[in-house]
């Protein structure tokens, strides 16, 4: 039932309502269960619920406090835990073990409550509880806890316990956003006996909402001025400075955040295949160049649904979803989503993200590429929505860049996890920019104003919204060609040497190309937004994908983590090893070096590659120095 149509009906019977929510609600349901109603089979069980409550009752988790018990109250927020579907006893019948005797004894309280006295016999049992002839209900508990946008990732997001009944149960799954409305009750801990009670929601009506990343209310004048916004020639420019202008330079990281935040539409094929829209970005950086605090600008200022968390204080089942067996489900298994899938449709930004440990990174495989988390554990099947543009942050294995070795070499990363993201930069400590950063500290010191943004992060968290509710742009046949005659291009000037694109790079640069649209509130990625995706990953290549022996862009230096170089000097090496084996039996390190330094080769070179072969498995080391293949 619309509480305003109760409330236009008897404004008093809706006041008394939300004061005493028991009595108005069961008496509502007596009352439906006396009518002569055509039901087929009997009277079906009746349960009464109301939607649309009043503002004052519509709450934050936050703000429920001690006034509200007793009460009708709605909370919205996101599913954390979900325990397992139980039965609950709602009426015990209980049997006499000295007549025989049986009772009908209703259950309200958190404890069962046993007869006192047989009603035949007069005496104090002992009773039996007939449960096979007793009435149950399905019950079960979820945990709630509030959406990442009401609390803007500046505080804990508080949480709430909910128990829901009968035909409100099973329809909700971890990461799911909701909107609830009930009774709030206390519960004592009956260990403790303290006098500081516990609280739930007693759940009468449970709606599932599809929460968009930029569920936010925009009124008719912001409106107005978001698109006139979007016609300043400037506009790519302003929101780029806009984004953490207190750190100096940063322009192609900064560039490539904006699409981020702006995305493109997912793309949903006919088959039932679904292309993720979202961008992944990750900047390898040096010590105090400011990776970190463009992280935190991100999640707690423009995203509005951001989630900021840090390599050494993640593990893969935090970040994605897990199983977990604990006191929450009783003792049994319940659901517990991590940070990506609370942050569907959001940003999670995760600095120091090679101090994760390999199976921690593993388990984001599927949330980074498919956007789905799949649970299968202690028999429980599931799979979550994890729709999350990351941007991660992390750091030279050795503290700083070497420029005379390839970026992979110095970067405590898997190519697995490294091949998943669309832009990868890295960010140096010049010495030639110390006086322009010297300078920009300074003047954000002395002279805030210097340094503040061109548009407010609030306004432009308004503009992303706007533009991720509106706009849905398509490639124009011009866009498409530029894309085409790029990609088709690029690979066909390398046909046999180094391989400078991928796939998964020309659906980067068809994501970038549309979330460059979405900057102008364009329907339509014409082919400058094709070129401003081709400049930025050609950027991203220039910065990370380069053979240093070649000097060619070889994408096999981020997706495998071997260049074509290397992988021929590799073949040479092997060639080597079994040509000597045939001759002595085994192939001697000092033999080896000889050969290959009439090719060319390094030595420094043949000990690396020697020790790459070890590591695959390739060849092994029966004797010091002496190799065989395995």
């Amino acid at each position: 039932m619309n509480f305003k149509d109760l409330e236009i009906f008897d404004f008093a019977l809706s006041e008394h309502l939300l004061s005493s929510p028991d009595e108005t609600i069961s008496a509502s349901e007596r009352v439906i269960r006396g009518l002569d109603l055509p039901f087929e089979g009997g009277t079906p069980e009746i349960h009464v619920a109301f939607i649309n409550l009043p503002v004052d009752s519509q709450l934050l988790v936050r703000d429920i406090r001690s006034d509200h018990v007793g009460s009708l109250i709605a909370v919205s927020g996101v599913v954390r835990k979900t325990a397992d579907i139980r039965p609950k006893l709602v009426v015990g019948n209980y049997e006499c073990q000295r007549c025989g005797h049986t009772m009908k004894i209703p259950q309200h309280d958190i404890r069962i409550k046993e007869p006192y006295l047989c009603e035949a016999c007069e005496t104090r049992g002992p009773f039996k509880l007939l449960s096979t002839d007793s009435r149950l209900s399905n019950f079960q508990k979820i945990l709630i806890q509030e959406r990442l946008e009401d609390v803007r990732g500046r505080e804990h997001p508080k949480q709430l316990t909910i128990f829901l009944e009968d035909d409100l149960t099973g329809l909700v799954m971890p990461g799911d956003k909701l909107e609830l409305v009930g009774v709030l009750r206390t519960s004592q801990d009956f260990k403790t006996k303290s006098r500081v009670f516990n609280i739930h929601l007693e759940g009468i009506f449970v709606r599932p909402v599809e929460v968009e990343f930029e569920e936010i209310n925009i009124t008719k004048e912001d409106e107005e001025k978001i698109l006139k916004l979007a016609k300043d020639p400037k506009i790519y420019d302003l929101i780029r400075d806009s984004i953490a202008p207190h750190i100096y330079g940063f322009h192609d990281v900064k560039t490539a955040v904006m699409y981020q935040l702006f995305s493109a539409p997912r793309i949903e094929m006919l088959d039932g295949g679904k292309i993720r829209g979202d961008s992944h970005i990750l900047i390898l950086g040096e010590p105090a160049t400011g990776k970190s605090e463009i992280l935190q600008y991100v999640a707690n200022e423009l995203a509005p649904k951001g989630v900021f968390t840090s390599g050494k204080g993640a593990t893969g089942a935090g970040l994605t979803a897990t199983a977990v067996k604990d006191d929450f489900g009783d003792g049994g298994w319940s659901l517990e989503a991590g940070a990506l899938v609370l942050a569907d449709r959001g940003i999670a930004c995760i600095d120091e993200f090679d101090k994760m440990t390999n199976e921690d990174r593993s388990a984001m495989h599927e949330a980074m590429e498919q956007q789905t988390v799949s649970i299968a554990k202690a028999g429980m099947l599931a799979q979550f929505s994890a729709r999350t543009a990351i941007l991660a942050a992390a750091n030279p294995k050795y503290g700083r860049f070497d420029q005379y070795r390839s970026i992979s070499e110095q970067i405590n990363l898997p190519p697995t996890i490294i091949s998943r993201f669309d832009l990868l930069f890295t960010v140096r400590d010049v010495i030639d920019d110390t006086k322009m950063i010297a300078k920009h500290i300074l003047d954000s010191v002395l002279t805030p104003s210097k340094v503040s943004p061109p548009i407010s992060p609030k306004f432009l968290r308004l503009m992303v919204a706007y533009a991720r509710q509106n706009c849905f742009p398509v490639l124009t046949v011009e866009a498409r060609n530029e894309l085409e005659t790029y990609y088709v291009a690029r690979r066909e000037a390398s046909r046999d040497a180094a391989i400078p694109l991928t796939a998964r790079q020309l659906w980067a640069v068809i994501r970038l190309s549309r979330a460059s649209a979405r900057v102008r509130l364009s329907d339509e990625a014409t082919v400058e937004d094709a070129r401003n995706a081709i400049r930025l990953l050609d950027a991203s290549l220039q910065d990370v994908g380069i053979d240093i022996e070649s000097g060619a862009v070889d994408i096999d230096l981020i997706m495998t983590g071997v260049t074509k170089t290397q992988r021929d000097k590799i073949q040479i090496v092997l060639g080597f090893i079994r040509e000597l084996e045939k001759e002595y039996k085994t192939a001697k390190k000092r033999e080896i070096i000889k050969m290959a330094e009439e090719k060319g080769i390094d030595k420094r070179d043949v000990d690396r590659l020697l020790e790459v072969l070890k590591t695959n498995g390739e060849i092994y080391e029966p004797m010091f120095d002496q190799f065989k293949i395995a």
